[in-house]
């Protein structure tokens, strides 16, 4: 049954955390394992993700254990996947759960029920039950979680996805202050390693570069390629060194080679990184200039500037995280959508309308701010 007790328990040692599968959604449900640390510095974090996450989140200096959550369990069924589900289970009944919270944006609504039940946790917090599609995910939800997010009012405005998820902590009684919110992320030894013979081999140094990542999955969120490619020449022109990075799939790989084609000190990485490479990378860029897309959080977890351009999707709700940042967007009121392009034609005009004298405004304005501070 469903309480409302918003007092944080003095002897909480264990908390289970289970994180979202979208890369963007994962960075900044960070900023509850950087809020919990700060609050309750000696209560141990565990964490389940999806195997995406390993790479950025096994070296995290606040997480305890990490454990796996196939993302194929799904699709195959509970009886082809029983001895790995049953397994991790075993893994998890070794550490007593004094308390689980679930990310409002996991995929899967009934990990979190079916822990509490089966491992006795004696609390627990997620969204509200409303969130869920199903009566029967609905019913498991209220009489599993002891404290919920209250439903979304009908006349609230948006809130930032990072927030939304510091919010389950207040839901508790631990309220972080501004200081104690930030994402964090942590690529791994290896992946560092990389970062640096990458710059060596490209003689390159760090800060010396600006990353680009003009692509964001599918063409409605990418930047237009016409204006992508001048925004390259304004680049180059200038004496800037670019690298550009894209997702390992041909659609963005094809894209990445045609705007670097003939560009002096422009650098093609398209679908050369790994998801920690990317990271470290970004940590030794001067700035990011990228679209609406979890590249563009995993820069601003990292402390790096970030130039976002933002088309369909909403710059309220998933701007960069607590990060020198600016937004460049249309100001026209059908956006956003979230459409897959106008009328879901795949192409976003408020995206071809982006101009590349706004983007090297912001870089100029980020380079300003930074050498006054």
């Amino acid at each position: 049954m469903t309480t409302y007790s918003h007092t944080w328990p003095a002897d909480m040692q264990r908390v289970l955390i289970i994180m979202p599968q979208l890369l963007g959604d994962l960075v900044l449900a960070t900023a509850l394992i950087t809020a919990l640390k700060a609050r309750a510095p000696r209560c141990a974090i565990d964490v389940l993700a999806h195997p995406r996450s390993a790479g950025i989140l096994d070296s995290h200096p606040y997480i305890d254990r990490l454990f796996i959550l196939d993302a194929t369990w799904r699709r195959k069924g509970l009886w082809r996947t029983l001895s790995p589900r049953l397994r991790l289970l075993r893994a998890l009944r070794q550490r007593p759960y004094d308390l689980l919270i679930q990310s409002p944006h996991t995929t899967d609504g009934s990990w979190g029920p079916a822990l509490i039940t089966l491992l006795g946790i004696p609390r627990a917090v997620g969204a509200h039950a409303s969130a869920h599609g199903s009566p029967v995910k609905r019913f498991f939800w209220k009489h599993t979680f002891t404290h919920m997010l209250p439903r979304p009012h009908p006349r609230q405005g948006p809130r930032h996805t990072a927030e939304l998820h510091l919010d389950l902590l207040r839901r508790i009684g631990i309220h972080p202050q501004p200081d104690e919110r930030g994402a964090c992320i942590m690529p791994n030894a290896a992946a560092e390693a990389r970062a640096d013979r990458l710059l060596r081999e490209l003689a390159l140094q760090t800060k010396g570069f600006v990353l680009f990542a003009p692509t964001a999955g599918g063409a409605s969120k990418s930047l237009d390629r016409a204006m992508a490619r001048a925004l390259a020449d304004r680049l180059a022109d200038k004496g800037e060194r670019l690298v550009v990075t894209a997702a390992p799939n041909p659609a963005e790989e094809d894209y990445v080679r045609e705007l670097a084609r003939g560009l002096p000190g422009v650098y093609n990485l398209a679908g050369a990184l790994s998801l920690p490479e990317l990271a470290a990378l970004a940590r030794r860029a001067e700035c990011f200039i990228g679209t609406d897309s979890g590249t563009m959080h995993v820069a601003a977890a990292m402390g790096t500037p970030v130039i976002a351009c933002f088309g369909p999707g909403d710059d309220i709700l998933f701007g960069p995280w607590q990060t020198a940042a600016r937004i460049i967007a249309m100001p026209w009121p059908c956006r956003p959508c979230y459409a897959d392009g106008c009328g879901d034609g795949g192409m976003s005009d408020c995206l071809a309308a982006l101009s590349p004298e706004a983007v090297l405004s912001a870089l100029a304005d980020i380079r300003r701010i930074r050498s006054i501070a």
